[in-house]
């Protein structure tokens, strides 16, 4: 829940660890719902961290994404999440399975909850919705989470945002519009989501411009997070001809600058396809692919070294794709890929 508020895995983590050491100043046995006191406490803090970010990100140096949770990168077992090297490794159920059910809302006169209302918990983290849930409000953010993704009651998002739960209500309610007028979509069939994204690496790998553009939606997005540290694109781009040009650019150049080989990996990027890309041994960025209607829709790339430090910096001995990835060997690309396609620079 605190990562999907906060879009930070180090973030997250402080929010849940101050929530516990505030547990232990209490007399647990007083408090009659633990689950509801221990929301309450977490959803506080991380409004606060939401309410101190915004100032900072609205200064942010291009597109902002959140820190990206990768399964495949760290070895056969497909662990590659957690803040940092000794952290708990965040597992496929923390993108996997159904929103949690919820019964009849008091607050809505005891009426059940529309289950077309209902986020899956796959959805929610997908990079799609994370970077469309940056542009709402911090409590609008934190109803929207609550209560479309985890199913809690508009009484405890009431207490948890220190509003009335018909306040809370319409707080979830004007979240909900805003995600449907972004039009976040989303492809049901994962194995055409594997299709799709198998095709992307090896076109991407063989500089293959007609390749990527039969896969790119008319209308696709890039975005690159490098936060002033890396080369990114400091404002999206748009459009399957630029975005195409854009990735064999990417690739082209940095298969240059490593004077040598450069190797994507597929790998699992918040619950969707994406692949790393390394340079020699040294990770330089992660990509997810974002698919629906057999296209890819959106492409977010982070760059951002401060970013990925909870992710290994070299590449496995032997890549392994996660659950649910196809299972391609990792694709070298040399210094002359894609430099016949009217490739573009990154910068």
């Amino acid at each position: 829940m605190a990562y999907r508020l906060l879009g930070s895995f180090a973030d997250a983590e402080d929010a849940v660890q101050e929530a516990w050491l505030r547990l232990g100043r209490v007399d647990a046995d007083r408090i009659s719902d633990l689950r509801a006191w221990l929301t309450v406490v977490v959803s506080r803090l991380c409004l606060d961290q939401l309410r101190s970010a915004r100032g900072r990100r609205e200064g942010y140096v291009g597109p902002w994404l959140p820190e990206p949770f990768v399964a495949g990168l760290a070895g056969g077992d497909g662990a590659g999440g957690g803040a940092d090297a000794g952290s708990p490794v965040l597992d496929a159920a923390f993108v996997a399975g159904a929103a949690v059910p919820v019964g009849p809302d008091p607050a809505s006169g005891g009426r059940a909850p529309d289950p077309a209302d209902r986020v899956t918990l796959a959805e929610s983290v997908s990079m799609a919705m994370m970077v469309v849930l940056e542009t709402l409000s911090p409590a609008e953010r934190t109803a929207f989470i609550l209560h479309d993704v985890f199913g809690y009651d508009f009484t405890e998002i009431a207490a948890a945002t220190g509003r009335t739960p018909a306040a809370a209500r319409q707080l979830a309610s004007r979240a909900r519009r805003h995600v449907r007028d972004r039009s976040v979509r989303f492809d049901p069939d994962p194995a055409s989501r594997r299709r799709v994204a198998e095709a992307f690496f090896a076109a991407a790998a063989g500089g293959e411009l007609d390749g990527l553009l039969s896969l790119l939606d008319p209308d696709a997005v890039l975005r690159s997070d490098g936060g002033g540290l890396a080369q990114a694109a400091r404002r999206p781009v748009v459009g399957a001809d630029r975005v195409a040009r854009f990735v064999l650019g990417i690739l082209a150049k940095a298969a240059r600058r490593a004077d040598g080989r450069v190797r994507i990996q597929p790998i699992e990027v918040n619950g969707e396809p994406g692949f790393a890309n390394f340079e020699g041994d040294v990770l330089r960025y992660i990509a997810g692919l974002h698919v629906a209607g057999g296209r890819i829709v959106e492409i977010n790339i982070m760059a951002n070294p401060e970013k990925m430090r909870h992710l290994p910096a070299a590449a496995p001995s032997k890549a392994a794709a996660p659950p649910g990835v196809p299972a391609l060997p990792g694709r070298t690309v040399g210094p002359g890929d894609g430099a016949g396609a009217g490739s573009v620079d990154p910068a």
